[in-house]
């Protein structure tokens, strides 16, 4: 066996170890398109006329994931079939996700502080202006139920306070909702005491920023890695492809 097709085979197997990486980092990206679409639907409710943007960036996570994953397999195929043609079109394709994630981090390190701002105003409008009480069955009241009891806070950013002036308020003349409570068949949750120890302290901003940016961490190395892989699989995949290139005029 000469050095050059020892080479040959260990770029193979090297391209067919980055097809499966970049395989899970797309089921990954997938994944969180789900979340973002299924799991995080109480959240989603919330940002009321934003919630069409969020749902947006779920779409966008699962059409990134699904392409990566078809990536994956046909940079594995093209591997180990030793297709030219395969190869080409995995080169082809993984340069324009290349430039596409490129354009995208760009976009989002300009436009990241006025989305936040932006979902903070839904969120706290929402809450102010559509949210009616515990017993209510609208999507944005049963969203801020779920929220209130899963992440045990109260509010959005400053915990009672911002039932001041609210519809809740107006509509019931208490304080708080019983959901705000820690345990909500406490005779001394009456939506009038305002004892620090009978409500959740922490405001659901709080909570649902830091499970975003444990989300986005997550997220933000599956990324890297997936970019890296990337890169590395271009170059992988040229090599290959001027290596069977050269196999025909030999």
């Amino acid at each position: 066996m000469t050095p050059f097709t020892h080479l040959y085979g260990l770029l193979r197997r090297l391209l067919m170890f980055l097809s499966v990486v970049v395989l899970a980092g797309g089921s990954a990206v997938l994944c969180l398109g789900l979340w973002l679409k299924y799991g995080a639907v109480a959240f989603i409710e919330v940002m009321g006329s934003s919630s069409s943007r969020l749902v947006g960036v779920s779409y966008i996570c699962m059409g990134v994931g699904g392409a990566l994953c078809l990536l994956g397999v046909i940079g594995y195929c093209g591997a180990w079939k030793e297709s030219r043609l395969l190869l080409m079109l995995y080169f082809i394709i993984i340069s324009m996700m290349v430039v596409g994630q490129i354009i995208g981090i760009i976009f989002v390190l300009i436009y990241k502080a006025p989305v936040i701002m932006l979902l903070k105003q839904a969120g706290k409008e929402s809450l102010t202006a559509a949210y009616v009480g515990p017993g209510a069955s609208d999507p944005i009241s049963t969203a801020w139920n779920t929220i209130f009891t899963t992440y045990k806070c109260c509010g959005f950013e400053n915990s009672t306070e911002d039932f001041e002036s609210s519809l809740f308020s107006a509509n019931t003349g208490l304080l708080y909702p019983r959901t705000c409570c820690v345990d909500m068949t406490s005779s001394d949750c009456d939506g009038l005491n305002t004892t620090q120890s009978l409500l959740h302290s922490e405001s659901c901003m709080e909570k649902l920023v830091g499970m975003f940016e444990e989300k986005s961490v997550r997220f933000g190395y599956i990324a890297a890695t997936v970019g890296i892989v990337e890169l590395a699989s271009m170059f992988v995949s040229v090599m290959l492809f001027i290596r069977l290139t050269a196999f025909l005029f030999v």
